[in-house]
């Protein structure tokens, strides 16, 4: 099965029989329906109605992403629904056994942040000193949230959680070829072409996310962590937290060390303010980015190797699990 990406303006997009044909200037790429399982789009693309038909008919799953990369919205054809799994949900949320889901799921985020530093310490040889550092506060904090005696407060978490991302990113920059001068996260705008590449890879996470959640059964505004805040598909961004490192952050360190970007692959955002993807670097990122969402790896609690967007699929569910029958058995994805 296959993802098909649009980023490009002016694509126009419309139905031969069976196949969509694709057009840029002048140029036609037709790919066959009952290949496509996943379409991400950016502004600018203009789908025929007949093309929205045969998406709603065929259930093939249509995410829009804003240009900065950010989630916009899905297309959204009829579903089964779970009244049970949303009734527990709601149920769950602002309850103590809903902030110990959190706990677990934040967790897992910090273990993998954990992980993928220690990865660099090791091909480093363990000699610079920042990188052990924020190895071992991520070590201490990930202990605190292994209290299951001692749930944590929204507060507790939050607090933990930040001085976690403030270390890893400390440490992620030694990551980072020298030439890209990665500094510290920053998000609207991304102050730079590195933040440019994680915010871009954490908005195609967090739609991929949303789509996974309604599938799951969830209703993706609800969430543990996130809660409640407005607008927000706050349960996306629980679910998301653990494959931030796993996905996102693995590709941006990819593609960098890839060399197949410059920093003519980026541009100013409109405001002037602060760095966005160029066209050729969506491209080179995307296809990065889905390399790891297809990537097959073991998947423990099944005992096969599964791609990662369907292990994707499988957390959630088990969150959902936890959900209906009120048990704290989850266990967050793992990298070593």
């Amino acid at each position: 099965m296959t993802t098909l990406y649009l980023t490009e303006p002016g694509t126009v997009v419309q139905c031969r029989n069976a196949a969509l044909a694709v057009t840029l200037d002048g140029r036609s790429r037709h790919l066959r329906l009952a290949e496509l399982d996943l379409i991400v789009i950016s502004p600018g693309v203009q789908l025929t109605s007949v093309v929205l038909s045969r998406l709603f008919d065929r259930g093939i799953e249509t995410l829009f992403i804003q240009k900065n990369g950010q989630f916009r919205g899905r297309l959204q054809p009829s579903f089964a629904t779970n009244p049970t799994l949303r009734l527990a949900q709601y149920q769950s949320v602002g309850t103590a056994f809903g902030l110990q889901l959190a706990q677990r799921l934040i967790l897992a985020k910090v273990q993998n942040q954990r992980a993928l530093l220690q990865r660099r310490d090791r091909i480093t040889g363990r000699q610079i000193p920042e990188l052990a550092i924020a190895i071992d506060t991520l070590r201490t904090h990930s202990q605190m949230l292994q209290t299951p005696n001692t749930p944590l407060s929204r507060d507790e978490l939050m607090g933990i959680e930040g001085i976690c991302a403030r270390s890893y990113f400390a440490g992620l920059r030694h990551w980072i070829p020298d030439e890209w001068s990665f500094g510290d996260r920053s998000r609207q705008p991304p102050a730079d072409p590195v933040n440019a590449l994680l915010s871009w890879g954490y908005g195609v996470l967090s739609a991929r996310m949303f789509a996974i959640a309604v599938q799951a059964g969830f209703d993706p505004y609800l969430g543990f962590f996130h809660a409640t805040e407005p607008y927000r598909p706050n349960l996306v961004l629980d679910l998301m937290e653990e494959f931030r490192p796993t996905i996102v952050d693995q590709a941006v360190i990819a593609t960098l060390h890839s060399g197949l970007l410059t920093a003519d692959d980026f541009e100013p955002s409109p405001d002037g303010m602060g760095v966005w993807l160029g066209k050729m670097g969506k491209k080179v990122f995307l296809a990065q980015l889905d390399r790891q969402f297809q990537k097959r790896v073991r998947y423990a609690p099944q005992n096969r190797r599964l791609a990662m967007s369907q292990i994707m699929l499988e957390q959630a569910r088990w969150v959902g699990r936890c959900i209906v029958e009120q048990t704290l058995n989850y266990g967050g994805f793992l990298i070593r």
